[in-house]
This record gives C-alpha cells, sequence and structure tokens, in this order.
C-alpha cells in the first residue's frame, strides 16, 4: 500500500510532520578582530602625540647655535633629543598606559597596563613613540632671541707686503698707509666701495684705534645683532634649497680685534657690502672663519662684548638681509 504524503508550504507545520519556519536573516555585523598585543593597541590609533613639550622660554643655548649655525643639524638635533629623553619616555609610558587601560575598559582588549610583561610595556612605549610628532629643535629654534654675530673678511696682516709693517713700532715708517690698503682690500673684496672720503676716514680710524701689532689673530669681521636663522649656511633639509646663502649689509659695523689680547675698535661705514657664506657638509663641522658666521661669544678667542661691554641692540641696525641663490 502507497502512502501519499501531503507536502506542506514551507514553514508550515502539520501533526508530526515538520517544515522549516521561514525567517529573516540575522542582523549582525562582525566586530573587527581585536589587536593581539598591547603594540597593536597603540598603532591601531593613528593620532599623533607631542613627547618633548618645549615652553614658551625654553631657547637653544650657545653650543647648540654654534651647531645651528655650523649648518650640523644632525649634531643639534642629537644634542637636544638628550636633553629630553628622559621626560620624553616618561611621556610615552603615560600615553601607553592610558591607551591600554581605555581599551581594556571598553573591552577590546584583555589585559590592563599593570598585567603586561616588560617586555610587552617596553614595546606599547616603542609604539606610542612611532607616532611623535615632536620637533624640538624647530621649536627651541623659534624662541631663541637675537645673537650678537660675526663673520670674518679675513686677516688683514696677511695682506701686508712687508711683515715688519705688522709691528706698531712701525706705524710712522710706511706701517700706516699699509694698514690702510690692506683693510680697504678685504672690504672691496666684500663689495665695498672704499673711494668715498667717509668710507676712507672709517678706514683710518679702524688703523688708528685697533690693535698695535698685526698677527694672524687680528680679524676683520663684520658684527651684528640679529636673527640666527639669518647666518644660517645650510637649511635643515638639504632638500630646501640648493644653493648658497648670501648676507648683504647696507651699513656694516666693522670691527678690527685681536682674538688674544682683545684690543680692537668697530667702526660702522655708511657703505654696503655682502657676504657669500660656504655651505658646510653635515660632517664637515669646521668651515673656516671667512666662511661662515658664528656667535660673538663663540671665536675662541676675546669676544668683542668680553672687551667692550657692548649693548648689543645698537648692533641691530647693520643686520644684513639674507638670501638663498638658485
Amino acid at each position: 500500500m502507497t502512502k501519499t504524503i501531503s507536502r506542506q508550504p514551507k514553514g508550515t507545520t502539520t501533526g508530526g510532520q515538520f517544515a522549516a519556519n521561514t525567517h529573516t536573516e540575522p542582523d549582525v555585523s562582525l566586530a573587527p578582530p581585536r589587536p593581539a598585543d598591547a603594540a597593536g593597541i597603540i598603532s591601531a590609533n593613528n593620532d599623533p602625540v607631542t613627547l618633548m613639550y618645549v615652553a614658551y622660554d625654553d631657547q637653544l643655548n650657545n653650543q647648540q647655535i654654534d651647531m645651528v649655525l655650523a649648518g650640523q643639524w644632525n649634531d643639534v638635533a642629537n644634542n637636544v633629543d638628550e636633553i629630553f629623553a628622559e621626560h620624553a619616555l616618561e611621556e610615552a609610558e603615560r600615553i601607553a598606559e592610558q591607551e591600554i587601560n581605555a581599551a581594556f575598559d571598553a573591552e577590546t582588549f584583555d589585559s590592563q597596563w599593570d598585567e603586561l610583561d616588560s617586555d610587552e610595556q617596553t614595546e606599547a612605549i616603542s609604539a606610542v613613540q612611532d607616532r611623535d610628532d615632536s620637533d624640538p629643535v624647530a621649536d627651541l629654534l623659534r624662541n631663541t632671541p637675537p645673537q650678537l654675530m660675526r663673520t670674518s673678511l679675513g686677516s688683514p696682516a696677511s695682506r701686508l707686503q712687508d711683515p715688519n709693517l705688522a709691528l706698531g713700532s712701525q706705524l710712522d715708517a710706511g706701517g700706516f698707509e699699509a694698514r690702510q690698503r690692506a683693510l680697504s682690500e678685504l672690504l672691496e673684496e666684500a663689495g665695498m666701495d672704499t673711494s668715498p672720503q667717509s668710507v676712507h676716514e672709517e678706514i683710518e680710524e679702524l688703523v688708528n684705534e685697533g690693535p698695535w701689532d698685526w698677527h694672524e689673530a687680528v680679524d676683520l669681521d663684520i658684527i651684528w645683532y640679529g636673527d640666527i636663522q639669518d647666518g644660517i649656511a645650510r637649511p635643515r633639509g638639504d632638500d630646501e634649497n640648493s644653493g648658497l646663502k648670501t648676507l648683504h649689509f647696507e651699513r656694516a659695523h666693522v670691527l678690527l680685534i685681536d682674538r688674544i689680547n682683545g684690543s680692537g675698535h668697530d667702526v660702522q661705514i655708511d657703505a654696503s657690502c655682502s657676504k657669500t657664506l660656504l655651505r658646510p657638509a653635515d660632517d664637515d663641522p669646521e668651515t673656516d672663519a671667512t666662511g661662515r658666521v658664528y656667535l660673538d661669544s663663540g671665536t675662541h678667542g676675546y669676544s668683542w662684548n668680553d672687551v667692550a661691554g657692548v649693548h648689543k641692540p645698537a648692533y641691530a641696525n647693520g643686520a644684513p638681509t639674507a638670501k638663498w641663490s638658485e
């Protein structure tokens, strides 16, 4: 005997016969996979952090300014980083602990900070450091006030044809005129027109009031008070500018000084001149004094401020305009 089984529409049951019930698809969304470790929690956050905070009154010290003026950006960055290193590490650890504990509270991570072992904490701190956008060198540079700076036009003693004329005792035996010519040559090489009577008189004053004896440590310098960024011979990123920096002085303060005994004299000459700086390599900090700018206090001998106790802002009116060549 054949039994006929009646078919029921889907979702309808009858007697002991079962048919699947109709239903809609479940409204389920899968959560993204949890990071497997603490460092993954930190790295998943793309927000930058600032680990090295520069206060409004923090500024570059003289050693760091010398590095900047010499174009030694890697050295100054390393020096500054060492100063901020301890605080930056403490801040990175604080942020790592905060973010791990927040992830635990949000149930996106299984452990609190104190439950991590030292390796896990170190990796999490490193992940925070990878998000650091601090630039303390730029901040310190911006905060650093104007400085008394110099650049050398050369040693006038080397321009004397007769070495005996470098002795002060020979001033009346042709030494005075020889010294005038030596100073004029150096100024003319910087583009100054020394023919006007006013310029001639300033040169005479330098000879009369400057060092008695001339030797290799007697320098003819331009001195001014201004922004250290004007004196930077190499931009921080070499790709920023491939040219050379030229300083143009409208009315330069010219200083003749003996770095050994401190004797010297300065005048402001009402004539323009220019100085093109050498571009140092990052591993070549010893650029010759005639090719760079340096702090008055960093001249490996007496500074003019040591000798004369000058009012530094009085030299601001001799500050140059700075321009990079193409």
